[in-house]
């Protein structure tokens, strides 16, 4: 039997996204008769849907057999035995029809660590006070794992509480409990005892540090750290050794759920984390016999791993053929214009896509009508909106539903600062610079204000903030740290020259300055030297994808994208006379090919840019004739002429030269 995704209805904060090719592969993977796979970790950007495919993952197997869900988000590198326990309770639920888990070593390992024994304990000599200690104990003490939680504890443990305490009414009301019921229950087997006694689990591979004794481990930093890893490292070998002697012949392996696991990620000179310790221990010759741990650990993370016998199952951002795809299956009706808009708008970020194409304000709404108009008219409410303010501002909160951030404060202004920057480097040199520290304490992870990170968030950040940043920063008085031309200059002089050459990250922030003749006169300087043609197409892809910045006229929010082309060209590139290279010059084409690029590339005006793509496909021919290598621009031309095909003719463009 192969079980099948079940059909899921997308709802509204865009929290069920089904994917049905990453889920067959989990689901697959978690077959006995499959490949052995120790680890299968889902990797991709913020936002993605990973933490929902776990869960749909976890919804289907945990039918057919015990599995546990953790949030590593809830625990620390000191809280890892909580962390167990709660593995423990979830894997030893009973359920009807399936074998039930026991974990008699990691609930002794436990009961030794809450009573400050370690690793290197003489289990021999100290055996009766640690099965004296676990007997005391009460099965069940979660009271100190609430505390560390802030008093919450995960719903299932309280299930299971409730479950003991009725079975407990049910059995006392039928037959009084007496010393030969309970007895059983406290009964430790030999094989166990023998574990404990015998140190089976050997050589720990981050070993316990010995002189951690007395004051010295309160002051001992790194030792302190050595010691609560080897613990840990421990409690690992006591729930593989639990799961060695797990019996049945049920049809799909025990599985753990470990989403965000980076959440306890630490230095692998300091034992790496939990999905290290999982790894070492699973692959050291106590467990040599790996064929028989029924056990499947899948792990969510970012980034795509590079560790051995570990199958990676990559949740990517949407394709524009997957929103489209998603588009068709909300329960509103949307034009089929909208799904290009927002994935312009979103990059294919999973969350805000799902969640700005079921806003009831694109419903039933005819984009083919004029999207520029549609997009300024105010809708009726109380918010007084345009629909285009109305989408940014459903964007921006799906931006920081993770974040925590207070969007009254100055959080959004710092945001917007940060999401000029390129690389994660020049993020943090913009917070030093501009102090944007205080503003950003409720953020943990800064690397999706990067543009360059593997991150759906980060393109949706930087599409949008930096707009923000254009058409809303004049409008608020309170913000006033930060001047944009100003900021994109310190970049550049940042970026500066590596050997003879501009960076690429130069031409972008040169470009994001509003210098479209500086960026093309560099380009130009590039065609001197043989065979650069397809180094200087890379160089405008890599800095077009920049807003444009503020147009000096008052019918700026009515221009067209081909009169918003056509005042690029006239004001922003090259003169004539003035000593200036006559308009036939390969330098003019340049300056068409970049500015009509800049204007393609922003995602309100991608709708009607039919004319801007013709005319930067003659610009590529042109340009490829005066060149000794005209293959890629004959290649990038043929590109934008068959998009052009795929975009409506604007009428408001027909009277128009440039």
């Amino acid at each position: 039997m192969k079980l099948r995704p079940m059909a899921t209805k997308v709802d509204i904060a865009g929290s069920t996204i089904l994917r049905e090719r990453p889920l067959d592969e989990i689901l697959e993977a978690c077959r006995r008769d499959t490949v052995r796979v120790e680890n299968l970790v889902v990797h991709g950007p913020s936002g993605s849907g990973k933490t929902t495919l776990l869960t749909q993952s976890n919804d289907i197997l945990r039918l057919v057999t015990p599995t546990a869900f953790v949030n590593c988000n809830e625990y620390r590198p000191e809280t890892v035995p909580d962390l167990f326990r709660d593995v423990q309770d979830q894997l030893t639920t009973r359920i009807p029809g399936l074998p039930r888990c026991h974990f008699p070593r990691l609930d002794l390992a436990l009961t030794a660590l809450h009573n400050d024994f370690t690793p290197i304990t003489d289990y021999t000599r100290h055996w009766p006070d640690l099965v004296r200690r676990w007997r005391r104990r009460p099965r069940f003490d979660r009271v100190h794992r609430r505390g560390r939680r802030n008093g919450e504890a995960p719903t299932v443990n309280v299930a299971v509480e409730v479950n003991l305490l009725f079975v407990k009414f049910q059995v006392g009301a039928v037959r009084p409990f007496r010393p030969g019921l309970i007895s059983p229950r406290w009964r430790i087997d030999p094989v166990v005892e023998r574990w404990f006694k015998n140190r089976s689990w050997g050589s720990l591979v981050n070993p316990y540090p010995e002189h951690v004794v007395g004051e010295r481990a309160e002051h001992d930093q790194e030792a302190g750290w050595m010691a609560q890893t080897s613990r840990n490292e421990w409690l690992v070998h006591a729930f593989f050794a639990d799961l060695r002697e797990a019996t049945g012949a049920d049809q799909y392996r025990r599985v753990i759920f470990l989403d965000d696991v980076d959440a306890l990620k630490q230095p692998a000179g300091k034992g790496g984390g939990l999905l290290a310790l999982f790894r070492s221990v699973h692959s050291s010759p106590t467990h040599k016999d790996t064929d028989r741990i029924p056990l499947l650990l899948v792990s969510s993370t970012p980034e795509e791993p590079h560790m051995a016998k570990t199958k990676a199952v990559p949740v990517p951002d949407f394709s524009p053929t997957e929103v489209r795809r998603l588009a068709e299956r909300t329960p509103h009706h949307i034009d089929d214009y909208f799904p290009e808009l927002v994935y312009g708008l979103t990059g294919g970020y999973a969350t805000a896509t799902s969640q700005l194409l079921q806003d009831q304000a694109i419903d039933g709404m005819h984009a083919h009508h004029g999207l520029q108009r549609l997009l300024a008219r105010q809708r009726s409410g109380v918010d007084g909106l345009t629909l285009k303010e109305h989408l940014c501002n459903t964007l921006v909160k799906a931006l920081l539903k993770h974040s925590e951030l207070d969007l009254a404060s100055h959080a959004l202004e710092a945001l917007t600062i940060c999401s000029l920057a390129k690389d994660i480097e020049d993020v943090d040199y913009l917070i030093q610079t501009y102090g944007l520290s205080e503003d950003l304490t409720g953020l943990d992870d800064r690397r999706w204000l990067a543009w360059n990170e593997n991150s759906g968030a980060a393109r949706s950040a930087r599409a949008l903030l930096m707009r923000l940043l254009l058409h809303r920063w004049p409008t608020e008085p309170t913000w006033d740290r930060c001047d944009r031309d100003g900021a994109f200059r310190r970049l550049a002089r940042r970026s500066g020259k590596k050997g003879r050459e501009y960076t690429r990250n130069w031409y972008y922030y040169t470009l994001g300055a509003g210098d479209l003749m500086e960026v093309c006169r560099q380009l130009d300087a590039l065609l001197d030297q043989p065979g650069r043609e397809a180094d200087v197409l890379d160089l405008i892809r890599h800095a077009a994808f920049v807003p444009q910045p503020p147009i000096d006229d008052e019918d700026v929010e009515t221009f067209t994208p081909l009169q918003r082309y056509a005042f690029l060209v006239r004001n922003r590139g090259p003169r004539r006379g003035g000593g200036t290279p006559p308009l036939g010059h390969r330098l003019s084409r340049l300056v068409r090919i970049v500015a009509g690029k800049w204007v393609i590339e922003d995602p309100f005006e991608s709708m009607y840019t039919r004319d801007v793509h013709l005319r930067v496909r003659t610009a590529l021919h042109d340009l490829g004739a005066v060149c000794e290598d005209a293959g890629p621009f004959r290649a990038e031309a043929e590109f934008h002429e068959n998009i052009s095909l795929e975009r409506p003719v604007n009428p408001l463009d027909s009277d128009i030269d440039v």
